[in-house]
């Protein structure tokens, strides 16, 4: 008789996989903690400002650049944090007019984070395209209106992006997604601070369409709930700008009315919120780079 067959050990765990899920868990479990932080320094117990510059990347690292190809990726860029930013002004329509608030669960920017991850083997007719249309480790990943900062951070940890950066209009959101980034540091163990995990996550209060050009490989916009000033303001930003590819929840025809015509879709997915609300989110590429065109 053929001899019985011999058992199979299971794969040993990746402690580095083990750790960034446990980080993602502990950032969701960290919101509610820094709301509570929020309350007690407007109540006078410590200073915000304080702990947001505690918070915040040593000059110079995070979105300062992105990747190096023939599209001059590797060249600086005006950092949307510090000096730099501009801040949102009371009376500006591009913020006012947008500051609904709505957050992805973690399942969906788990889902979201690793197609973008394997864009190009998740979409046949991207099959041959090169890099720079996967978000790795050589990507930077904006996230416009980010809220308490819970896609930078899966992106993150996920994918090891060099940088993600949150870009929120409501600096109370700001300060929360700040607090939290920095209870997450006191989750990691030594082994965990020396691989940098959470080296280029970065959030600041700043009006994103005011800025001169935006040259990140992944932009993401939770824009469910922006204005058709703000989308139009959006999209001329984007349209002089440099990226790969592009998440919206609006669909190309809204884009290319407001003069977004660059961007092309390739593929899509159901998105659901923490307040049970169900949309369809895009994924763009931008034309402008697709080989052959």
């Amino acid at each position: 008789p053929p001899p019985p067959p011999q058992p199979v050990a299971p794969p040993s765990p990746n402690p580095n996989s083990n750790c960034r899920h446990s980080l993602v868990s502990a950032f969701d479990s960290l919101l509610l903690f820094g709301g509570v932080q929020r309350g007690m320094a407007m109540r006078g117990f410590y200073s915000l400002d304080s702990v947001a510059a505690a918070a915040a990347p040593p000059p110079g690292e995070g979105a300062g650049t992105v990747g190096d190809d023939a599209l001059g990726r590797r060249e600086s860029v005006d950092s949307l944090c510090g000096e730099g930013a501009v801040l949102p002004g009371r009376g500006d329509l591009t913020t006012v007019t947008s500051e609904g608030y709505g957050e992805a669960t973690l399942g969906t920017s788990e889902r979201l984070v690793r197609l973008l991850m394997r864009l190009t083997e998740c979409v046949p007719a991207m099959e041959g395209w090169g890099g720079g249309w996967n978000l790795d480790a050589d990507a930077t990943l904006l996230d416009i209106g980010s809220g308490y900062g819970k896609v930078v951070v899966h992106a993150k940890l996920l994918s090891r992006c060099r940088a993600a950066h949150g870009l929120e209009c409501v600096r109370s959101r700001v300060e929360i997604s700040n607090l939290t980034l920095q209870g997450l540091y006191g989750e990691l163990d030594r082994k965990a601070l020396d691989d940098d995990l959470l080296r280029g996550v970065s959030f600041c209060c700043a009006d994103a369409t005011r800025e001169a050009v935006l040259r990140y490989t992944h932009i993401y916009a939770f824009d469910r709930v922006f204005s058709q000033y703000t989308l139009a303001a959006l999209a001329r930003l984007l349209q002089r700008s440099h990226f790969f590819v592009f998440v919206s929840s609006k669909g190309p025809r809204t884009w290319w009315r407001h003069g977004l015509s660059k961007v092309q879709p390739v593929a899509k997915m159901r998105f659901v919120t923490t307040g049970r609300e169900r949309c369809t989110v895009f994924i763009y590429v931008n034309a402008q780079f697709v080989p052959g065109v």
